[in-house]
């Protein structure tokens, strides 16, 4: 291995179904990975490590390090060469980066891998010293306890968007990434790379958790809600100047396999409070501030508030 291929240090905030990926699949590499999480999440990857199942990449283990809270940059060059990933659900990003200085990320490239758009500007906030830079990832993957990952879906690939990160290291992340067999797009505009991918998640993810039922099913018995609610994200979208294509968008929800379930369905099943107000409530939020009548999208998150408020146990 050489200096020069592993020269980008890793850091993944919130090491779920996404993150305990990437972070599994970059150390299998001999990258330098960080994740950080809460206490004991990071105790148990501390000592037993991550695990991935995956009929893509194979069943492994490696071991990365594990930190309750991210004090400095892991990077010995002092933010040069530093990526940090940020990957907890939307319900737990607050918590997520309570757990980071943010002088630690100071010159890092920061890549959120959440769903919807709103996340972008907090980062932004949050950490004014990193290159926060627009990303979508197209993957199915979940936590099934802490440090143990499966990889659903036979695909897997970034998008990463134009911005003010130095070339090189946008350059030296995607060949990091396509070193672990993840695909990699680049050069799309931070508002196509968010909304084509929040185009084709908000309808299906809604629809499937209202019904309960998986993409097969709900894309045929449920179609009208479906075809309403792509109507509704792309004349938002187009309102802030994001022109979307509906009938890929709708393609798309034909095309995926016909048991695949939205992480917003698997919330449901699970009795774990489900991304509403960051996915659903993100668009009714930007539709009114666009003139933009939203009524399917309304009544479904009003609906699935009320399942979620039942799951969501009352704080003592």
């Amino acid at each position: 291995m050489t200096e020069e291929k592993y020269s980008v240090s890793f850091t993944i905030i919130g090491p779920g179904g996404v993150g305990g990926l990437l972070a599994g699949l970059l150390a299998r590499q001999g990258h330098q990975v960080t994740v950080v999480a809460n206490e004991s999440t990071a105790a148990h990857i501390a000592a037993e490590g991550i695990r991935v199942e995956s009929d893509t990449f194979g069943g492994f283990s490696t071991r990365v390090t594990a930190l309750p809270s991210l004090e400095h940059s892991p990077d010995a060059s002092g933010g040069h060469g530093h990526v940090v990933f940020v990957t907890p659900k939307a319900t737990a990003l607050g918590a997520a980066l309570d757990r980071v200085n943010a002088d630690a990320l100071a010159s890092a490239v920061v890549v959120p891998l959440l769903n919807g758009f709103e996340h972008m500007e907090v980062l932004r906030r949050r950490f004014p010293a990193a290159y926060v830079t627009g990303a979508a990832i197209h993957v199915g993957a979940a936590r099934v306890a802490p440090g143990h990952i499966h990889h659903t879906s036979p695909y897997t690939w970034v998008e990463i968007a134009d911005s003010d990160a130095p070339a090189d290291r946008i350059a030296e992340l995607t060949a990091a990434l396509r070193g672990t067999g993840i695909g990699v797009e680049l050069g799309a505009s931070e508002g196509r790379v968010l909304w084509e991918k929040y185009g084709f998640l908000l309808p299906t993810a809604l629809v499937c958790a209202h019904s309960g039922l998986p993409i097969g099913r709900a894309r045929v018995d449920h179609r009208a809600d479906m075809l309403s609610l792509v109507a509704e994200v792309t004349a938002v979208a187009d309102a802030r100047g994001v022109p979307l294509d509906t009938e890929r968008i709708i393609a798309m929800a034909d095309d995926r396999p016909a048991d695949t379930k939205p992480s917003m369905l698997f919330d449901r099943e699970t009795g774990r409070p489900m991304e509403l107000d960051p996915l659903g409530g993100a668009l009714l939020r930007a539709g009114e501030r666009a003139g933009v009548d939203t009524p399917v999208t309304a009544r479904m998150v009003a609906d699935l508030e009320r399942i979620n408020r039942a799951a969501t146990p009352a704080a003592p």
